[in-house]
């Protein structure tokens, strides 16, 4: 009775690292391939007892089991794996003495709770850190030319823009007026200003150097109300990290509402800028 509740606990263990290592890294194994794995690995730790090299060998096992043999794939679930291990291991030995004399079942049952809970804890903070990771890649210092003027913009490659301007298919960014207000002409300024939405193809304010820019671009609201925004084309837009990349040619509009983006982002760009990061 003794080994097969050892065996049983053991087991319990290792699915749930199974488990969390096939959820965080996007393994897709089936859970029965994850249970046989988990039953050999403690049915050899119960075996073999608790030697370096049995365990070493149990964990070879196991991983090679769930996840099969290929290389890169086997050292990522494997890392996972002895991160979860390491995690939920602490766990259990720091609440062991709480339970100590409980019945088998309930150890059985407060092994795979603490274990799973912690587990859950774990891949909620590492999740966040991942997408904090990623917020932080999709911010990007860069340069807006456009003609001889030159503006520094934080940006932020928003994968959910996908505007284009509809004549010619080519990107559109977004830019707060606030950002870049110090360095525009006090005729465009004026023009921004003077330009009516009820009448979006009426652009005699513009004077004449910026009038070959100006595009109207049909917008559909969240409310799927159709309106038109105003958007220039710019000379270029250089990404400026390690190297200077240069983004595709596009348009901008800029956003007369102080209304704040995402990472506190000067400018949302078109989602094709990943392809230049």
């Amino acid at each position: 009775m003794y080994g097969e509740v050892l065996i049983l606990i053991n087991a319990l263990f290792n699915y749930v690292i199974l488990s969390f290592t096939n959820s965080i890294c996007y393994m897709q194994q089936k859970r029965i391939r994850l249970i046989v794995s988990a039953f050999v690995a403690g049915i050899w730790i119960v075996i073999f007892g608790h030697q370096f090299l049995m365990m070493v060998i149990a964990f070879i096992l196991m991983i090679s089991i769930a996840f099969g043999i290929q290389i890169r794939r086997w050292w990522k679930a494997a890392l996972m794996c002895f991160v979860a291990a390491l995690f939920a291991g602490g766990l259990f030995t720091a609440f062991e003495p709480l339970w100590m004399h409980t019945s088998v079942f309930t150890l059985i049952i407060i092994s795979g709770v603490v274990a799973t809970a912690g587990l859950f804890l774990l891949k909620s903070r590492m999740l966040v850190a991942r997408g904090d990771t990623l917020q932080q890649r999709l911010v990007q210092l860069c340069e807006l030319q456009i003609g001889e003027i030159s503006i520094s913009l934080k940006c932020f490659i928003d994968t959910g823009n996908t505007t284009v301007e509809p004549l010619s298919g080519k990107s559109v960014h977004f830019v707060r007026y606030k950002a870049i207000e110090h360095s525009l002409p006090e005729n465009l300024k004026m023009a921004l200003f003077q330009w009516d939405v009820n009448e979006p193809y009426d652009l005699d304010m513009f004077p004449e150097e910026y009038l070959k820019r100006v595009a109207v671009i049909p917008i559909t609201t969240v409310q799927e109300k159709k309106t038109y925004s105003l958007a220039l084309r710019y000379d270029k837009w250089l990404i400026m990290d390690e190297e200077t990349r240069p983004i595709s040619p596009g348009f901008f509009i800029i956003t007369i509402q102080n209304t704040p983006f995402p990472q506190e982002a000067d400018a949302i760009l078109h989602f094709t800028a990943l392809y230049h990061i």
